[in-house]
């Protein structure tokens, strides 16, 4: 049995690993533009003492702050933290005056920087301020061909949803309007999702150059909304191959470069805080894969080892009866005369699978 025990857990740890390849999800990009001050906001799935903001692979010269009170500065870097009522952590990290030197990839967590309990990943592209407005604060960007899908988070709910693009005031800026839950115009779509953090949601595939810019998604007309959002998105080309980042020591991959992009066009920017709502820490992502995985197998080794067992107890009670059978067979043996042959009396009293090869038969 130690050899099916040892089976099942490399079993069971293989899966997991795999899984922890298979969700790791990228970390989102944003743009500022050099001079420029904003924060972004870590929303973490967990509540801790020791909080940390480091830049690239973490080690030890990385660490930008790392302290266990709620705020703390070290130069153009601070943090700011507070425990959410559902146990949940947001750090809010702030860089003053950008320059070129802080484009990379940066992580806010809690616990140790290495081996973090909680974490958000992200990476930070830093542009001329001739190509972004230095007041637009960090801008999310896209990747080009890629697809995304943004929630439409403080609104409120009606029966009319709408997408559109620009200032929204003419009906060509209009995307989508639906009566309906789920809606789509080409590359564009937006899905109410009932119970769902935020409702609804819009889908962008295929991104280009020319779906940069600022959309609003919500509920009522699009012209003359009822409850909206705003929100900008700025699509860059893909990160050229040919100097690829430094994977970091997580299970996560990344993508950083030093260099800016040119975007199609620039709008301003009023929104400075930025909550990534779909990026889970490292380590739950397989947790929620593996955990149902690991109670399928482990029902299935029960419902084996019950079995291996049935089937031995079945073979000893099998050996048990064979040997009352042969004492009881001897027994009658006793009582009955004598057999005219040995081969009759075998016949008539034992199966001849149970008596020894060597046995003989003598009458009494």
């Amino acid at each position: 049995m130690n050899l099916h025990h040892l089976v099942f857990f490399c079993v069971i740890s293989a899966l997991c690993a795999g899984n922890a390849g298979l969700v790791s999800a990228k970390p989102n990009t944003y743009a500022i533009a050099e001079g420029g001050t904003d924060s972004i906001k870590c929303t973490l799935t967990l509540s801790g003492n020791m909080k940390f903001f480091c830049k690239d692979e973490c080690k030890a010269e990385d660490i930008l702050i790392k302290t266990e009170d709620v705020r703390a500065q070290s130069g153009r870097f601070s943090i700011k933290y507070k425990n959410e009522s559902s146990g949940r952590g947001i750090l809010r990290v702030t860089i003053t005056n950008v320059s070129k030197s802080d484009s990379g990839r940066y992580r806010c967590g809690l616990g140790k920087t290495l081996a973090p309990k909680s974490y958000r990943d992200f990476e930070v592209r830093v542009l001329d301020a001739a190509l972004l407005d230095v007041n637009s604060g960090f801008t999310r960007t896209e990747t080009k061909g890629g697809d995304i899908t943004y929630p439409c988070s403080d609104t409120v709910y009606g029966s009319r949803k709408f997408l559109c693009k620009g200032e929204c005031k003419k009906q060509d800026d209009i995307l989508l309007e639906t009566e309906g839950n789920k809606a789509e115009n080409g590359r564009y779509s937006i899905e109410y999702r009932e119970k769902s953090v935020f409702g609804l949601y819009v889908t962008i595939t295929q991104l280009t150059k020319s779906d940069t810019g600022w959309y609003r998604c919500g509920y009522g007309t699009a012209l003359s909304p009822d409850s909206y959002k705003r929100f900008q998105i700025i699509v860059i080309d893909v990160p050229s191959a040919s100097t690829p980042p430094t994977p970091p020591p997580t299970t996560q991959s990344f993508s950083s470069s030093s260099g800016g992009f040119t975007p199609s066009s620039v709008f301003p920017e009023t929104t400075h805080y930025l909550t990534d709502v779909s990026c889970l820490p490292g380590y739950f992502l397989p947790l929620v894969v593996c955990v149902p995985l690991v109670s399928v197998l482990f029902a299935v080794f029960l419902l084996l080892l019950f079995k291996w067992k049935m089937r031995r107890n079945a073979g000893l009670n099998t050996g048990g009866n064979a040997d009352n059978l042969h004492s009881e067979a001897y027994v009658t043996y006793r009582k009955h005369p004598p057999a005219s042959t040995c081969e009759d009396s075998v016949y008539q009293n034992l199966d001849p699978a149970s008596m020894d090869q060597d046995q003989t038969c003598s009458p009494v």
